[in-house]
């Protein structure tokens, strides 16, 4: 064997050992899913109204506005995450944050100020969060169905666990948008 076939077999014997993984990315960076088949590329501004239940909870029939920047590709970079919520034409909140990635492409997290972060994470085409916040837990989830970006929100009693024992938690509402892009760039 020459030089070049033993260098060849080390880096195949190395990439079978320590596993590489190839994710495929749209022109601007949002990955593709699992399939390759479904576009995530969520750049742009999206519109949708608030489903929330049980009924009467608080943003039920709201609309909301996302701002969605370009992916963010190069390591500690931010981009837009703007949420503006309204009732009958009047600003109820806006959530002005920022999508960022940390070092490392799998280092994910929304920005919200004042030094509060949100770990995020991309399982399969779904992009993933939790939080514990004044006695609750939430599951936040966003994921691209053919043209429309869902977003759900579950929100539970926070109930400490006790080893080896299940403990039941209540879930306390739900919060659903399905949102249609309005604009490609924000």
């Amino acid at each position: 064997m020459d030089e070049f076939e033993l260098r060849s077999l080390f880096f195949l014997f190395l990439f079978s050992v320590i596993g590489v993984a190839v994710v495929k990315c749209t022109k601007n960076g949002w990955p593709m899913s699992a399939s390759s088949i479904a576009q995530t590329n969520w750049t742009g501004t999206w519109y949708g109204v608030v489903e929330a239940y049980p009924e009467g909870e608080t943003g039920s029939g709201w609309n909301v506005t996302l701002e969605i920047g370009p992916y963010p590709i190069v390591a500690e970079s931010c981009t837009k995450w703007r949420s503006t919520f309204t009732k009958n034409g009047v600003v109820q909140t806006i959530k002005d944050y920022r999508f960022c990635r940390g070092r490392g492409a799998e280092e994910l997290y929304i920005d919200e100020g004042g030094g509060v972060t949100i770990a995020e994470q991309w399982i399969n085409d779904v992009l993933v969060s939790s939080f514990k916040y004044k006695g609750v837990f939430a599951i936040h989830t966003m994921q691209m169905r053919g043209d429309i970006l869902e977003e759900q929100t579950l929100i539970t009693d926070d109930n400490p666990a006790i080893e080896d024992v299940v403990v039941s938690i209540r879930a306390r509402s739900i919060h659903l948008i399905k949102m249609t892009r309005l604009h490609a760039e924000v």
